[in-house]
């Protein structure tokens, strides 16, 4: 197939940033596959996406969770058992792009875990569904599946996944944990997809002189990639997020470092915590006591810029997946704030499985413990991200030339 049409779901440019950078990688792939290539995106963001596309051959259909879930699904429904009503329905402009899509590549960061709820399990199986039953084949581009001990996510995910054409497991956890419920057949192992974003050269250029500009970056600074997500599960838990954050920030104001607040996920314009966590950001810097040893851009970056900006931290604490993804990638040694085996199965990809602090224990003990670990270890770590690099990289690349195998026996 020399003109493919390829849909792109649960991924928007505005927002999480990680999907961003997913959507960088297998378009910029994709396209230098297929010159003729053409983008359907099928965005929750229609307004702030079509304000950043890069690209004229993109085209984005406005795809909110409530048209999709209580619109568009009941009409595929129809589509599949009712033919004499397919002209008609045809007419729904998320139904009609699906219809006139060759393939649909699924770029969810993660999704049917049991920890995500009956909410998010239904929507992620309403995302491959709506495509499948107006005919159109689904991959999912690598990401996190499972646990599926939960017996609604199990049945959901055993319904669905058998049928999609391709799944892209982003490490082992998430490969074992197919296994486990007998999906393999379809099943390949990819590292994350954002480990193949090329640099954009005007945003490195930009990123630099700023940091040329500033003497803070000439001394050692530590990124600290914040999160709303985690922010959220910590308050379930009764764990002050914020003030974790703060406390740490002073410890490392006070051992000498510098600290570079990073929003890896933002919506300029939205007072949502959802994929934004400029307000989590704002409320950690406004009690800092020296905002001179800080840096904090309440602005809404590219993938890009955020991880040139990393490259030039000497250590990241990341609680968002891709900012850690971006560290990894530039080789800045990483200590996360996790909570799902997602961050576990790619930093033991580079052998630093070890250098993670469990969401549910944080606490300014837990992370002076790990940074320090970090620290002592810091030479093995670096060893570590050289030796591995290129066989991440070769594994990331390897979910557009699977994705292309299926295009072209399409």
């Amino acid at each position: 197939m020399k003109d493919p049409v390829i849909a792109i779901t649960a991924a928007s440019y505005s927002g999480n940033k990680g999907a961003a950078a997913m959507l960088q990688s297998s378009i910029k792939q994709l396209k230098e596959k297929y010159p003729k290539l053409r983008v359907n995106l099928m965005s929750v963001y229609p307004s702030e996406d079509k304000k950043q596309l890069p690209y004229d051959f993109v085209k984005i259909i406005s795809t909110k969770p409530e048209q999709l879930v209580f619109l568009a699904f009941p009409l595929a429904i129809l589509h599949k058992i009712c033919p004499p009503l397919r002209g008609l329905i045809g007419k729904n402009r998320i139904i009609k792009a699906y219809k006139k899509t060759d393939l649909v590549v699924d770029e969810a960061g993660i999704a049917f875990v049991d920890s995500r709820g009956f909410v998010m399990n239904t929507y992620a199986f309403i995302c491959a569904a709506v495509p499948l039953l107006v005919g159109t084949p689904v991959v999912k581009y690598s990401q996190a599946l499972g646990t599926f001990k939960n017996p609604y996510n199990r049945f959901l995910a055993k319904w669905i996944l058998p049928k999609l054409k391709l799944i892209c497991a982003r490490g082992k956890i998430t490969y074992e944990n197919l296994k486990k419920i007998g999906i393999t057949k379809n099943v390949k192992l990819c590292a994350d997809g954002a480990f193949t974003m090329p640099d954009e050269e005007r945003w490195t250029a930009a990123v630099n002189e700023r940091c040329e500009k500033d003497e803070f970056y000439q001394n050692n600074v530590v990124g600290l990639s914040v999160s709303s997500v985690v922010q959220k599960k910590c308050e379930a838990m009764g764990i002050d997020y914020k003030k974790s954050m703060v406390d740490f920030i002073e410890y490392l104001n006070g051992r000498g470092y510098g600290v570079l607040l990073i929003a890896n996920a933002a919506r300029i314009r939205s007072q949502k915590p959802r994929n934004n966590d400029l307000m989590i950001g704002d409320a950690i810097y406004e009690e800092i006591s020296d905002k001179n040893l800080v840096r904090w851009y309440h602005e809404e970056m590219t993938a890009e810029e955020i991880r040139e900006f990393i490259s030039h931290c000497r250590y990241l604490v990341a609680s968002r997946f891709h900012a850690m993804v971006g560290s990894l990638q530039k080789k800045v040694p990483v200590l996360l704030i996790g909570w799902s085996h997602k961050y576990q199965e790619v930093m033991d990809m580079f052998e630093l499985g070890d250098y993670a602090v469990d969401f549910s224990g944080l606490s300014l003990d837990t992370l002076v413990v790990g940074f320090e670990h970090l620290e002592q270890d810091e030479e093995e770590v670096r060893r570590k991200l050289a030796k591995n690099y290129e066989k991440v990289r070769k594994s990331s690349y390897r979910n557009v030339e699977y994705i292309s195998n299926v295009i072209d026996e399409l």
